[in-house]
């Protein structure tokens, strides 16, 4: 038989030489990979050699160059970048909300490729020794606050000593990517860190890029613990200088005294400590236990995903060798006469956990990652750095977590811990998303916000709350508690705050009990009191203010506040304006504005009313009848020119002698005014306070909420901070205006509330049980909780007596003794 080779048609053999290239083609790109995995590895090799050698203290500090920008080359070939998120109330929040706070913290960290190393670091820097008791919160150069100034400046320095630890609490994440180029780097970071910021933003955690400055202090603060930073962009470069130069420790000893397990910067002690291993199981507090220690400390995860194809086949093949192993003790257990079906249980275990972690590769979304945890703290003697780090482990333990020492790898350590997104530590094991993520860098939430005023102090820790609003988002906000909660020394306490911390801004209270005069006339303020037998005018009509502004806008605005005013005229609390009274009464404005301009006049209550008159619908004579008690009569004091001037930067207007019924016309004709005075101090760089005690008594009426809500909103675009005041929360909250101007509102102050009160704040607010704890009827009066952006504190405040507590008071017993011991000493 004669074999003949069989003829290809050209289609199919094309196809197959098609299918060889791709395959060749495959081949090398596989190639190509592992040819630059193996140059990047001896790279890196290469430059932890040279980190190793160093003779010198800056070649020691790993890394090359730092741009202003706060891209860091850390080496050749590989840049990081540093973002700084803030804290959030993750420990005391629902388990529905851990539970969506767990899943999108795993995403943030299955985002990163194999390509990008991940660094996790949780820094407790502590609060300089000079500062503890020196520090000057408040400025003492207005001589009509200086006295309150530098009392409450003693206060808060008392109190500050209080403090548990007195620590800085700071959360850095860095990543870095391997790139030819810095130019080539920068977009790569940029992606990266638009993304993380997105998936922060999701869980309430605020996030910005740290600059060159902010990073290099970082550093510093690491490098040479409790030195003071000094450092200027203009000296570096001139004869050789470089950012390490001027962060850099004049001396780092990585053998002091013998030692290998510690190092020595200067004159202080350090020690690096490895997280080695971990527990079955771990709690989402394992690692914030350890933070939560009152000690210098920085804490630091370094992550790097495996490509998932590649850490499916790891473990496949591990899994493999496990099959050998018992096959191998099977053979010599039948050999020996023993049950073959007897295996070593740590071979059983690990081979469990290993079918366990295959099938949470392949069927649960997981990733695996190379995984090292380090500490790192510090002292200014060795026997204090021992008794920290026994701390450390002792707390560790506790948590399922074994702390090993770095022996001999205390250089490697330091450069691992310090945020450069570069591991020089080779100890480390692996782990799932999951298993990294239950690692959580939130602790006990503490709130010390810059030129921040001041709260009470922290419940858990006593260290002080101060919260700067103008750093929130929306520093519009609600203050609430039950007679008795010491809601009014709150609210008063930070009118004060607002006062010192920002003197060039303007102050208005509306003051429905006349019950603020004595802070704001104390500070050297104005009180305007709104009665019958008052001489004080206020004209609604008034745009002196707002002058600049389109004559359509403030046409707008005028007729959305009268139909708010004829609200509060109508005895009918909850029924709305009907249509034909909302055209009538916008009619009847601009007739008003137009006649009086021909005049060269601003209108009054009285022409509005004449012009209501003279209206030939029945409905007009309604609404003029309703309007008649304020343009005649004893309540005409809003019929006559303005004379009331906000000369004075703090001013309180006070309705205590006005009647209920005229207290929500009187609240809104002053609203009117003051959204006048926003517009001008707007023009003029100036930020305008708003505080409205009794709020609730705006949100009896249809067109009333309408307009408060609208202007709430529009405040914001203006440089209005307003803050509701209230004892009467489920009244307010079964409006659904109202619940929204809460939840767009990033300062939420709540103390003592009823059991009616803590579930409607409970519901809208998603509260935790612990967190209802921190409101219910069982706490103190000065107790409670404040809402700042994401941060959620307990808190807690024993006042001092004094003037300022004098200045705060509203406990009528004591208020009465006061007025006695005045009026005995006028008399004497």
């Amino acid at each position: 038989m004669i074999f003949q080779k069989r003829k290809v048609p050209e289609a199919e053999g094309a196809a197959d030489e098609r299918r060889l290239r791709r395959a060749r083609r495959s081949k090398s790109i596989d190639v190509r990979i592992r040819e630059q995995e193996k140059q990047l590895t001896d790279q890196t090799a290469r430059q932890r050699r040279r980190r190793r050698a160093a003779k010198d203290v800056c070649g020691a500090i790993g890394y090359d160059l730092m741009y202003r920008d706060g891209t860091c080359q850390v080496e050749e070939g590989l840049f990081s970048q540093t973002i700084a998120f803030d804290d959030i109330s993750y420990q005391s929040a629902r388990e529905e909300s851990q539970q969506a706070i767990f899943s999108s913290w795993c995403q943030l960290f299955d985002y990163f490729g194999a390509e990008t190393c991940v660094q996790l670091s949780v820094v407790n820097t502590p609060i300089p020794a000079s500062e503890i008791g020196r520090k000057a919160f408040f400025r003492t150069d207005d001589p009509a606050t200086a006295a309150y100034a530098a009392e409450y400046n003693k206060i808060l320095n008392d109190k500050m000593r209080e403090g548990v630890s007195n620590l800085v609490r700071n959360r850095y994440l860095t990543f870095s990517v391997g790139a030819g180029s810095v130019d080539a780097a920068i977009p790569k970071l940029a992606r990266m860190r638009a993304d993380a910021v997105q998936t922060l933003a999701k869980i309430k955690s605020g996030a910005r890029m740290l600059d060159g400055e902010e990073r290099l202090r970082t550093i510093h603060s690491l490098l040479r613990p409790g030195q003071n930073f000094s450092f200027d962009w203009e000296a570096v470069g001139p004869h050789g200088t470089t950012t390490k130069d001027l962060i850099a420790p004049m001396s780092l000893d990585f053998k002091p005294e013998g030692a290998a397990t510690c190092f020595k910067s200067e004159g202080t002690w350090c020690e690096v400590l490895s997280l080695h291993r971990f527990g079955s199981e771990l709690s989402d507090r394992c690692l914030a236990e350890v933070i939560d220690l009152p000690i210098p400390l920085a804490m630091t995860l370094h992550v790097q995903a495996i490509d998932k194809a590649k850490a499916v086949a790891f473990v496949k093949k591990r899994l493999a060798w496990m099959d050998k192993e018992i096959i191998d003790e099977q053979m010599s257990a039948v050999k020996k006469g023993y049950d073959f079906q007897i295996l070593p249980s740590e071979l059983k275990y690990s081979k469990e956990e290993a079918e366990d972690l295959l099938d949470h590769l392949q069927n649960k979304n997981q990733r695996l990652f190379v995984y090292t945890g380090l500490a790192y703290t510090y002292a200014p003697t060795r026997k204090e750095l021992d008794d920290q780090v026994m701390q450390i482990v002792a707390t560790a333990r506790r948590n399922s977590i074994e702390v090993d020492t770095l022996d001999y790898r205390q250089r490697e350590g330091m450069n691992s811990v310090l945020p450069l997104g570069h591991n020089h530590v080779e100890t480390s094991r692996m782990m799932t998303t999951a298993q990294v993520a239950i690692q959580m860098p939130f602790a006990t939430q503490e709130l010390a916000q810059d030129g921040g005023g001041y709260y009470g102090q922290n419940k858990q820790s006593s260290n002080l709350v101060l919260c700067n609003r103008k750093h929130l988002a929306s520093p519009m906000g609600f203050v609430a508690g039950k007679p008795g909660s010491g809601k009014s020394f709150s609210v008063k306490r930070e009118i004060e705050n607002t006062i010192l911390a920002y003197p060039e801004d303007e102050i208005i209270i509306l003051d429905p009990a006349g019950e603020y005069s004595p802070v704001v006339t104390g500070n050297g303020g104005e009180s305007i009191r709104f009665a019958p037998d008052a001489n004080t005018h206020l004209n609604p009509f008034d745009l002196s203010d707002v002058a600049h502004q389109s004559s359509a806008s403030q046409m707008a605005f005028k007729i959305d506040a009268f139909l708010a005013l004829s609200s509060a005229t109508m005895a009918e609390g909850s029924q709305g304006l009907p249509e034909a009274d909302k055209s009538i009464i916008s009619r009847c404005v601009e007739l008003a504005y137009a006649r009086c301009a021909e005049e060269g006049r601003t209108p009054l209550l009285g022409d509005f009313h004449a012009i209501l008159l003279e209206q030939p619908e029945p409905e007009a004579r309604d609404i003029a009848l309703r309007y008649e008690r304020y343009v005649k009569g004893a309540l005409s004091f809003f019929n006559y020119e303005s004379n009331v001037t906000f000369e004075k930067r703090i001013t309180n207007i006070d309705f205590k002698d006005l009647s209920e019924n005229m207290r929500a016309f009187g609240i809104i004709a002053v609203l009117e005014c003051v959204r006048n005075r926003m517009y001008y101090n707007f023009e003029r760089g100036v930020t305008t306070w708003l505080y409205i005690d009794e709020v609730q008594s705006l949100f009896g009426h249809p067109a009333i909420i309408s307009y408060f809500s609208k202007f709430w909103a529009e405040g914001r675009k203006f440089n209005l901070i307003c803050t509701g005041i209230t004892q009467n929360s489920v009244y307010m909250l079964e409006h659904e205006e109202a619940r929204n101007m809460v939840l767009n509102s990033d300062f939420i102050l709540l103390h003592k509330q009823s059991p009616l009160d803590r579930k409607a704040w409970a519901e809208l607010l998603d509260f935790s049980s612990q967190e209802e704890g921190y409101i219910d009827e069982s706490i103190r009066a000065g107790e409670g909780m404040l809402i700042a952006g994401g941060a959620r504190i307990p808190i807690k405040d024993d006042f001092p007596k004094g003037a300022l507590y004098d200045l705060f008071n509203t406990k009528p017993d004591e208020v009465a003794a006061m007025k006695r011991a005045d009026r005995q000493q006028r008399v004497g």
